[in-house]
């Protein structure tokens, strides 16, 4: 926009500077103009000069001479006249450098300025707005295809034509809409990829078609848990009774700092999958106080390790909100390597850290509780760190 407003600033300057000069340095100047008149002239002095030399006025030399300044004289109004042609040749291409500076600046305008965006006025704000009315969507939407029909290569009025198409509930349409935003071969456009999948997971009646879940592959490529990503494929996986995937999408989002509501929408969507899960399964359920730990300690991570040894089993990890208690359970679905589910051993031990970074590696501060040598027979344990005789502080 700023190189827009350059460029015309700089021909509007261009401009007035033709116009001046074709104005007031080109201006015509008085002169002789009508070739009749000079030739009466000329023709009225030579007869009184052919009548003084009759009456003897003149010699026949001082006659010759007259008529010779004479033919000067004509001579020079005629190279003035054709001065006068020259300098209306310059005025008139003056005036018309003046007059393509002009057009120019028109020219250019119309292909990268922007006269229609009147058109569009305010509908970003009332696409976003929460209050919006079918009726004024329906406008927006009108007027917003007018635009990108006229400008197919605009994204934002592309992106706020999908937006209207969303929350007026044509999700199709919204898929087609944000499938214009989003360019092959740029950066993608995280926020904008996520509200296409949602419109295309909608369109395809609340589960992941052919397109929605493309869409969803793309995003995960760069931003492998994104809440509302896997939002999509808990849903889906609800509807299609995948019991372990939907608690094992639920467990991956509530890893994560995020809003109370999506966070609730989660927490009871992972406790009634693992309700339909067998409970003859090998699992843990852990118990973890959480009170009175030092405030810039943030995250709790729980896990079972073998009682021979290797990596962690299954791992749960959870910010500290503010709650007293957690209840977490560890089993195949929350594997930290499917290639080594907690049922693929006999015998676990369970251990529940409080961390400063919520990392793999302990850091200087976190504080541990260790579980004695159990079954994973879906026991219950229990782990506190408001009792001082079980700390296992880290150095």
């Amino acid at each position: 926009m700023i190189a827009i407003y350059l460029g015309m600033g700089v021909a509007l300057l261009a401009t007035s500077t033709w116009v001046f000069f074709g104005v007031a340095y080109f201006r015509p100047k008085a002169r002789w103009s009508d070739d009749d008149a000079r030739k009466a002239l000329y023709r009225d002095r030579l007869n009184e000069i052919e009548t003084e030399m009759k009456s003897r006025v003149i010699e026949t030399v001082d006659s010759a001479e007259l008529r010779e300044e004479l033919g000067v004289a004509l001579l020079a109004d005629l190279e003035g006249r054709d001065a006068d042609g020259d300098e209306g040749s310059s005025r008139l291409i003056g005036l018309s450098l003046a007059f393509v500076v002009v057009a120019a600046s028109v020219a250019l305008y119309l292909h990268w300025g922007d006269p229609s965006a009147v058109s569009i006025r305010n509908v970003g704000s009332l696409v976003t707005n929460t209050n919006s009315t079918r009726g004024e969507l329906d406008e927006a939407v009108q007027r917003l295809n007018v635009r990108v029909k006229k400008r197919p290569q605009d994204r934002t009025s592309w992106y706020y034509l999908a937006l209207a198409y969303f929350k007026a509930e044509r999700f199709a349409e919204a898929a087609e809409a944000f499938a214009k935003v989003q360019v092959p071969g740029d950066t993608p456009l995280v926020d904008v990829e996520v509200h296409w999948a949602q419109a295309a997971f909608l369109a395809a009646g609340g589960i992941l078609d052919t397109d929605a879940q493309g869409i969803v592959d793309r995003i995960q490529t760069y931003r492998t848990d994104h809440p509302s990503v896997l939002e999509l494929l808990t849903l889906d996986a609800v509807q299609r009774r995948q019991h372990e995937r939907v608690v094992n999408y639920s467990d991956r989002a509530l890893r994560q700092e995020i809003g109370g509501a999506q966070r609730d929408f989660f927490e009871r969507t992972l406790v009634t999958a693992r309700s339909q899960l067998s409970s003859a399964r090998p699992h843990v359920n852990v118990f973890v106080d959480v009170r009175t730990i030092p405030k810039e300690l943030s995250w709790l991570l729980v896990y079972a390790r073998s009682e021979s040894a290797g990596p962690p089993l299954a791992v749960v990890r959870r910010p500290l909100d503010g709650r007293d208690s957690f209840n977490v359970t560890l089993d195949d679905a929350v594997s930290m390597d499917p290639s080594r589910p907690i049922s693929s051993v006999n015998n676990v031990y369970v251990v529940a850290r409080v961390s400063v970074t919520g990392g793999a590696n302990t850091h200087p501060g976190d504080m541990e509780r260790l579980s004695e040598i159990l079954i994973p027979n879906g026991t219950t344990v229990g782990l506190s760190f408001s009792e001082d005789p079980d700390v296992a502080e880290s150095k």
